[in-house]
């Protein structure tokens, strides 16, 4: 369809750009440029709304897609919650399994259209997990969908996921798994692994761990970016861990977890020493969250306090009173994570 005179147009440029999309208007006869973009979708966003801005009205019989949709939800949604970077690049991750969808009107897609992408994830052996952020994220985009006055239908309370079949179960670590990483503190990256043994960290906490977070002489550690609100906490540092984290702390870099040079390392950087580090122990198989299924279940079978045990590992407390009126101190957190040995 031609869009109307004076509503201006998107072009494509030529040769290798970062934002190769362009959206101009005509000034006295001549095209001038208004906005450059990465992608389509953004170009088609800002046009509807440079447009609407101006005292335009919107493309006649204009209907918008689910790419649109999410290109505009995705902004305010991170500017109303301010999710974590991994919560993030789970969305994205989740758009991309939709991308069937992604050129069709909102409106026009139905309950068995979203139910077919989650039985093609299903088919190709993706997790139970995965299935459930995109279902997720279909919620998240049509409740948005109804803000904007559209008149959708949200399916994703309907969508069937299948049974939850674990992909990879986790496995709590034995003594003497613990006690052979123990017994080579010095080979790189076993001080890692007992970091994560010994505070209930996930893996992603303690990689963007800055050394500002970790106060020595209180004796804690501070996470100030976690994937949910419950994880932004604070942390006793054990006593048996305390010389490994002093020791991170005199090395290069801000971070915590640097390499020599003070680089920080990314998940997938810190895999590798991961994987070196559980062949060194006879513990192939074992992932980085099983060290979080090991300091539950130790603390667990040591008696310890249920509300410190969720404070120290960052889960949300499903319990009124827990969540809302139940105060922890350092030092009772500090009993909690000692019951580790």
């Amino acid at each position: 369809m031609r869009n109307p005179n004076g509503y201006g147009c998107i072009k494509k440029l030529s040769g290798r750009r970062r934002r190769p999309f362009v959206f101009v208007v005509s000034d006295h006869g001549r095209q001038k440029p208004i906005e450059y973009f990465t992608s389509l979708v953004d170009a088609q966003i800002y046009q509807a709304d440079y447009n609407r801005a101006h005292g335009h009205r919107p493309l006649p019989g204009h209907k918008i897609t689910f790419a649109e949709l999410y290109h505009r939800w995705l902004p305010r949604h991170i500017d109303d919650t301010q999710p974590s970077q991994s919560a993030v690049d789970s969305y994205r991750n989740a758009y991309q399994h939709l991308a069937p969808l992604h050129g069709r009107a909102v409106v026009d897609i139905k309950y068995v259209d979203y139910q077919m992408i989650i039985d093609g994830m299903r088919r190709q052996g993706l997790s139970y997990s995965s299935c459930k952020k995109v279902r997720s994220l279909i919620s998240l985009v049509l409740k948005y969908a109804e803000k904007l006055e559209m008149h959708v239908t949200n399916y994703a309370p309907l969508l069937s996921l299948g049974w939850n079949r674990p992909v990879h179960p986790h496995h709590v670590f034995s003594r003497q798994k613990i006690n052979r990483l123990w017994a080579c503190t010095d080979v790189p990256g076993v001080d890692t692994v007992l970091i994560l043994l010994y505070t209930g960290m996930r893996c992603g906490e303690m990689l963007q761990l800055q050394k500002a977070d970790v106060h020595l002489r209180q004796r804690y550690i501070r996470i100030t970016r976690s994937k949910t609100a419950a994880g932004i906490r604070i942390i006793p540092i054990h006593h048996r861990i305390a010389l490994l984290i002093e020791a991170r702390m005199k090395s290069p870099g801000d971070a915590l977890i640097c390499d020599d040079t003070g680089r920080p390392y990314n998940y997938g950087r810190y895999f590798t020493i991961w994987r070196t580090v559980m062949h060194r122990i006879r513990a192939d198989g074992h992932t980085t969250h099983d060290c979080r299924h090991t300091v539950a279940t130790l603390l667990d079978n040591a008696g310890a306090n249920e509300t410190a045990k969720r404070r120290i590992l960052g889960h949300a407390g499903g319990d009124i009173t827990e969540r809302v009126y139940t105060h922890k101190n350092l030092r009772q957190l500090r009993k909690c994570i000692e019951l580790l040995k």
